[in-house]
């Protein structure tokens, strides 16, 4: 859904809710997001930035614990979220989206649950940059790369060494800041998620 508002997100993710409520165990779910994170600035809280939501009140924002938690109590064989945005409340070009104060802010880890992997663009108080010549995230860009050169026959161990490498490398070329892609399995994933693949 592109340029989706506050309504639309919370409607599609309610869709994917009652799809995993009735396939049970032969859904896997993948989540992708590219755009805007932003944190309250109050208490250091993740949120998605929605294109109707202002960064500079993240009331109408959807919370990133939020998302981790429905997604996390679905009874899906395995959930898989991609992440092309930061927390920091950094634009990807110049300037800031929610400090006044023109200074990122690291937002707190959030943490997934249930049968969950998230790789997310960028850690901590980095900024996920554009590759403008690409028209994608660096993020987005190299997770695309790496899915369409195998067919998606790629275990997500490999695919989030590759991300993490090339992303790396180009945002400290290009950019001359980092950008560290990370990933996150739930306690319940273990180790496991390195051998999932998008194709069966």
């Amino acid at each position: 859904m592109e340029d989706a508002t506050s309504g639309n997100m919370t409607g599609l993710i309610d869709w994917i809710v009652k799809v995993a409520n009735v396939y049970g165990e032969d859904a896997r779910i993948l989540f992708y997001y590219a755009g805007h994170g932003i944190p309250d600035e109050s208490n250091g809280a993740a949120y998605l930035l929605p294109t109707d939501v202002s960064g500079k009140n993240v009331s109408g924002a959807y919370k990133l614990s939020r998302l981790y938690a429905t997604l996390g109590a679905l009874p899906a064989k395995d959930v898989t979220v991609f992440i092309d945005a930061c927390f920091s409340g950094s634009r990807r070009g110049n300037g800031m989206l929610a400090s006044a104060r023109g200074v990122a802010i690291k937002a707190k880890n959030e943490n997934p649950t249930g049968k969950m992997v998230v790789f997310s663009a960028a850690k901590d108080d980095e900024t996920a940059f554009p590759y403008a010549e690409k028209g994608h995230g660096l993020f987005t860009y190299y997770l695309l790369k790496k899915l369409q050169e195998t067919e998606g026959n790629v275990d997500y161990g490999t695919l989030g060494d590759y991300i993490n490498k090339e992303v790396s490398r180009r945002s400290i070329v290009v950019n001359n800041k980092l950008q560290t892609p990370t990933i996150s399995p739930s306690p319940q994933m273990g180790e496991n998620w390195k051998k999932l693949k998008l194709s069966k």
